[in-house]
Protein backbone atom coordinates (compact mmCIF):
# COMPACT_ATOMS: atom_id res chain seq x y z
CA UNK A 1 0.00 0.00 0.00
CA UNK A 2 1.41 3.38 -0.96
CA UNK A 3 1.35 6.51 1.27
CA UNK A 4 -1.84 7.67 -0.49
CA UNK A 5 -3.59 4.38 0.41
CA UNK A 6 -3.46 2.97 -3.11
CA UNK A 7 -3.27 -0.83 -3.13
CA UNK A 8 -0.46 -1.25 -5.62
CA UNK A 9 0.06 -4.28 -7.83
CA UNK A 10 3.60 -5.07 -8.90
CA UNK A 11 4.49 -7.60 -11.57
CA UNK A 12 7.46 -8.26 -13.83
CA UNK A 13 10.99 -8.69 -12.52
CA UNK A 14 13.48 -6.53 -10.62
CA UNK A 15 14.95 -5.03 -13.78
CA UNK A 16 11.58 -4.26 -15.38
CA UNK A 17 8.84 -3.93 -12.74
CA UNK A 18 5.29 -3.11 -13.79
CA UNK A 19 3.38 -1.07 -11.23
CA UNK A 20 -0.40 -0.75 -11.43
CA UNK A 21 -3.30 0.73 -9.44
CA UNK A 22 -1.43 3.90 -8.53
CA UNK A 23 -3.44 7.12 -8.60
CA UNK A 24 -0.40 9.39 -8.98
CA UNK A 25 3.33 9.30 -9.70
CA UNK A 26 4.05 9.16 -5.97
CA UNK A 27 2.80 5.56 -5.93
CA UNK A 28 5.27 4.57 -8.62
CA UNK A 29 8.14 6.28 -6.79
CA UNK A 30 7.12 4.59 -3.53
CA UNK A 31 6.92 1.13 -5.12
CA UNK A 32 10.31 1.46 -6.80
CA UNK A 33 11.88 2.61 -3.51
CA UNK A 34 10.27 -0.30 -1.65
CA UNK A 35 11.60 -2.78 -4.19
CA UNK A 36 15.15 -1.49 -4.13
CA UNK A 37 15.97 0.30 -0.88
CA UNK A 38 13.07 0.56 1.59
CA UNK A 39 13.14 3.18 4.34
CA UNK A 40 11.01 3.92 7.40
CA UNK A 41 10.71 6.70 9.95
CA UNK A 42 12.02 5.22 13.18
CA UNK A 43 9.83 5.65 16.25
CA UNK A 44 10.85 4.33 19.65
CA UNK A 45 11.49 5.32 23.26
CA UNK A 46 14.60 6.02 25.32
CA UNK A 47 15.10 5.71 29.06
CA UNK A 48 15.33 8.89 31.12
CA UNK A 49 17.34 9.61 34.24
CA UNK A 50 15.78 11.83 36.92
CA UNK A 51 12.74 12.48 34.73
CA UNK A 52 9.12 12.60 35.84
CA UNK A 53 8.58 9.90 33.22
CA UNK A 54 10.73 6.77 32.86
CA UNK A 55 10.77 7.00 29.06
CA UNK A 56 10.75 9.69 26.38
CA UNK A 57 9.27 9.03 22.94
CA UNK A 58 11.61 9.65 20.01
CA UNK A 59 11.67 9.55 16.22
CA UNK A 60 14.14 9.99 13.41
CA UNK A 61 14.09 13.35 11.63
CA UNK A 62 14.19 11.61 8.23
CA UNK A 63 13.74 8.03 6.98
CA UNK A 64 16.14 5.28 8.03
CA UNK A 65 17.13 2.40 5.79
CA UNK A 66 14.96 -0.55 6.82
CA UNK A 67 18.00 -2.84 7.00
CA UNK A 68 19.53 -0.75 9.81
CA UNK A 69 16.44 -0.09 11.96
CA UNK A 70 17.26 -2.83 14.48
CA UNK A 71 20.87 -1.68 14.84
CA UNK A 72 19.78 1.87 15.65
CA UNK A 73 17.11 0.65 18.09
CA UNK A 74 19.82 -1.36 19.87
CA UNK A 75 21.86 1.86 20.18
CA UNK A 76 18.83 3.69 21.61
CA UNK A 77 18.24 0.90 24.14
CA UNK A 78 21.82 1.26 25.41
CA UNK A 79 21.43 4.96 26.29
CA UNK A 80 19.77 6.83 29.15
CA UNK A 81 18.99 10.53 28.68
CA UNK A 82 19.20 13.04 31.56
CA UNK A 83 16.07 15.10 32.18
CA UNK A 84 14.94 17.75 31.52
CA UNK A 85 14.32 16.93 27.86
CA UNK A 86 12.69 19.39 25.47
CA UNK A 87 10.36 18.38 22.65
CA UNK A 88 12.40 18.53 19.42
CA UNK A 89 15.72 18.16 21.24
CA UNK A 90 18.30 16.12 19.33
CA UNK A 91 19.19 13.17 21.56
CA UNK A 92 21.48 11.37 19.08
CA UNK A 93 23.06 13.11 16.08
CA UNK A 94 24.12 11.77 12.69
CA UNK A 95 23.15 8.12 13.19
CA UNK A 96 23.35 5.43 10.52
CA UNK A 97 23.97 5.55 6.79
CA UNK A 98 21.47 8.36 6.23
CA UNK A 99 22.97 10.39 9.11
CA UNK A 100 19.61 10.87 10.82
CA UNK A 101 19.06 12.71 14.07
CA UNK A 102 17.00 11.09 16.82
CA UNK A 103 14.73 13.72 18.35
CA UNK A 104 12.41 13.81 21.36
CA UNK A 105 8.73 13.95 20.45
CA UNK A 106 7.67 15.21 23.87
CA UNK A 107 9.13 17.10 26.79
CA UNK A 108 10.07 15.39 30.04
CA UNK A 109 10.60 17.55 33.10
CA UNK A 110 13.23 16.72 35.69
CA UNK A 111 12.01 15.21 38.94
CA UNK A 112 11.86 17.86 41.63
CA UNK A 113 11.62 20.75 39.17
CA UNK A 114 9.30 23.54 40.25
CA UNK A 115 5.69 22.92 39.28
CA UNK A 116 6.16 19.17 38.97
Amino acid sequence: MCPNSCVLSISGDETNPRIENNRCSRGIDFALKELGDPERTLTSTMRTLNGVLPLVSVRSDKPVKKAELQEIITQLDALTINAPIARGQVLMASVGINKVNIIATRSVAARGAEGV
